[in-house]
Parts: structure tokens; sequence; C-alpha cells
């Protein structure tokens, strides 16, 4: 299903070609690119009716991680609005996977023309204007791959892109990648260090920090009231490089009629020298955003399965 691909916005290899394909992947390829062309009013409805068919069934892996998600993150809910935000999420992933489907096949202008609102424009241009570099965290909220238009529109970002495990899928981010002004550099060190020249030149970088890092590469941090193994590598590129700090988020509108893209300020505390503080507000800036639209966050990822005090937290619940 394609609400289950590898949605990350990392990428290690950039040589990926659909020459390179097997041929169950490039017509994999060819299936999406089939896809992108239908209107993106039938897709969100396809998405609909996929998502509500997956939750239609409350004891599936899926539907029992988000709601262990849901629970958790607002465990001031009612019992009902914990159900029904667990329905409305597992329907909104459906619908956000074929919605990047159309985004990948579809040059920039499409993306750029469904976007009817900016709310924050002010804040987004002085970040801009400041001459500090622009660091962008970006949650897996809402529509996403959106943004890559709309931000491309202003600035030539740097971005750090890895591949995930369906290289069809890869293939026609690349195609759609390669339509950008954004300079593609890999997750590795030396990805770093592109992304820390480009903030220190007062350059664009746009990073989605809500992942589960390698054993290396984070430290345990409040993220929805949970102690979460969380990345340090944002907090100490701002640390490092004292850039503007903005969180950016699109979200589909409730009529489904475009997207409304979200600039938010960041939590001050994510300049702190102190690394535990900057990255609880990095993950506080985060929750800030999500909050908006709860249900369009990615809640099928299991996020806390690495935290400080309940190693079982996805244990199968009886």
């Amino acid at each position: 299903m394609l609400a289950r691909l590898d949605w990350v916005f990392f990428m290690t290899d950039t040589s990926l070609s659909p020459n390179d394909l097997a041929f169950k992947d490039r017509l994999s390829m060819m299936a999406l690119k089939w896809l992108a062309k239908l209107p993106l009013p039938l897709l969100q409805r396809l998405g609909q009716v996929i998502g509500q068919f997956v939750a239609h069934f409350p004891h599936t892996g899926m539907h029992q991680t988000v709601l262990r998600n849901v629970e958790r993150a607002y465990p001031q809910q009612s019992r009902q609005w914990h159900l029904n935000t667990t329905k409305a999420s597992i329907v909104s992933t459906a619908m956000t996977a074929l919605e990047f489907t159309k985004t990948w096949g579809m040059p920039p202008a499409f993306s750029l023309s469904q976007v009817r609102e900016v709310h924050g424009q002010a804040l987004f241009d002085e970040a801009l204007a400041s001459g500090r570099g622009v660091m962008c965290i970006v949650p897996h909220w809402g529509t996403w791959e959106v943004l890559n238009a709309w931000v491309n529109s202003f600035v030539a970002p740097t971005i750090m892109y890895k591949p995930g495990k369906q290289p069809g899928v890869d293939a026609l981010v690349l195609e759609a990648r390669a339509r950008l002004r954004a300079t593609i550099v890999p997750t590795d060190d030396s990805g770093v260090r592109a992304t820390f020249k480009t903030l220190k030149k007062g350059g664009f970088t746009a990073i989605l920090p809500d992942h589960t890092p390698k054993d290396n590469g984070g430290i345990f941090a409040p993220f929805f009231g949970t102690s979460t193994w969380t990345g340090v590598m944002v907090p100490k590129l701002i640390q490092r490089t004292q850039c503007a700090v903005v969180v950016l988020g699109c979200m589909r509108r409730a009529d489904g009629q475009g997207y409304d893209v979200y600039v938010l300020p960041a939590d001050p505390a994510v300049h702190d020298e102190d690394l535990a503080s900057a990255t609880a507000a990095m993950n506080r800036s985060m929750e800030a955003l999500v909050a908006i639209a709860p249900e369009q966050y990615q809640w099928t990822y299991k996020r806390f399965k690495k935290n400080e005090h309940e190693p079982d937290f996805y244990r199968k619940q009886v």
C-alpha cells in the first residue's frame, strides 16, 4: 500500500536511474507515473477509500500503532477522541501517499499552484533576510512534499535525502528533485558538512528530525510527554552556525481544496548551548505545529519505540 512507503526526506545515492532498476521496479515507477496523471481530487478520494478500509480493522498493527501514539501524545483527550483521531490519521496517511505521487509526477508549478494561503509569511521572510542562514524544522505532518515547490520559489536549499526500500519510488522522487533548485546531499558526514557550510554562508536547509536516530546520533528528550530517543544533528547545527530557525509545514485543507503553508517560530531554547535543552525545544517546536491538525501527523511511525522508561511500548495490546 502506498501509505506504507518509506517517507524520509534524505538520500545517500543520487546515481539511481530508470535503467538501473529491476523490471518490477520499473513497473512500479511506471505505475506511479500513471497515478500522477490522475486528477488530484480523484487521488485524494482513492486515498480516503484505502484509509477507511484499513481503519475498519482495529486489530491491525497499523491501527494499534496509531492509537497507541495518539493516546500517549494527547492523554487529556477522551477515548472517543483517540479513536476518531486514529481513524482520521490513517485516512490522512493514505491520502498523503497518493498526493506525494502527484507532486513527484508533476512539474513544481503544479504543487505551487495548490498552495492557497501562507500563515506566517512575514516570519519566513524575516528569517531569509537575516543573512544568518536558515534552518527549517519540518516534521512529518501534512503533505510536506508540496513544500518543496514552495520553498524553491524563494531559495535554492541544501537538502539531505536518503532512498527508502523501494527503488521504483526512489527513481520517481529523483526525477522530481531534479526539477527543483535544491542541492541534494547524503546523510553521512559529508552531507552534514555540506549542510553546515550552507548555513555558514547564509543559505537554507530543511530537515525532518522526528525520526529515531542511530545509537550514536541522539539523546533522550521529551516528545509529546515521553522521553524519546531524539536526533541531535539539528540542534548541533543551530549551535555551531547561530542560524535563524523556523518551523515549516503544509496542511491539507479540510475541504480538500488545496493546502495551507504554516511558518511558526521555533521555541527560543533551540539556541541554548545546553544540548539537552535545545533538543527538547526542537521537539516542542514540532509539537506546536502538529497541534494545528493532529490527524495529519504520521502517527503510523513507531516514534516512541526507543524511549527511556518503556522498552515494550508497542507490545500487542490485549
